[in-house]
């Protein structure tokens, strides 16, 4: 599954699994600012012509999705523990080395497995579910959009 695919499928999971509604349009003091799917009122902070428009929220309730699509260390050792007692020429420090080192197919397998168990839709609807989150950061790599040196078949 490719990366535009799977995170299109986590967007579409936390905005459908909010409790979203439409917002009356009554008490709106300006004409709205319109964007493609809906308009946007300052006067009351809400949205109309979206079926998952929400009262605005001055407050952005994130949460981060790291070491998913970009692997790092520290929040993913299992990953590297495979490289404990390794020299310089076989050890990975981080996403690039651990392509490197392991090479495409080795790291293709380990990488699609992980990046099918380390988030989840059953997560992504957990949070959406919670409506504690309003927002996610999934750090991505510029190697997704165009795969180089020791991406190259790794990260497909």
């Amino acid at each position: 599954m490719n990366l535009r695919r799977r995170l299109s499928i986590f967007w579409t999971t936390l905005a459908l699994g909010a409790s979203a509604k439409v917002i009356p349009t009554e008490n709106v003091t300006d004409e709205g600012t319109p964007f493609m799917h809906f308009l946007a009122f300052d006067s009351n902070q809400t949205c109309a012509s979206d079926k998952h428009a929400m009262p605005f929220n001055n407050q952005i309730r994130g949460v981060n999705l790291g070491g998913w699509m970009v692997l790092e260390p520290w929040i993913t050792p299992s990953l590297f523990y495979q490289f404990l007692g390794g020299d310089e020429t076989n050890t990975a420090m981080d996403h690039y080395s651990f392509c490197e080192v392991l090479g495409p197919k080795e790291g293709n397998k380990q990488l699609k497995r992980h990046w099918e168990t380390w988030v989840t839709e059953a997560i992504i609807r957990e949070l959406a579910d919670s409506g504690a989150v309003n927002s996610l950061r999934v750090p991505v790599g510029d190697f997704m959009f165009e795969p180089y040196g020791p991406y190259i078949g790794c990260t497909d």
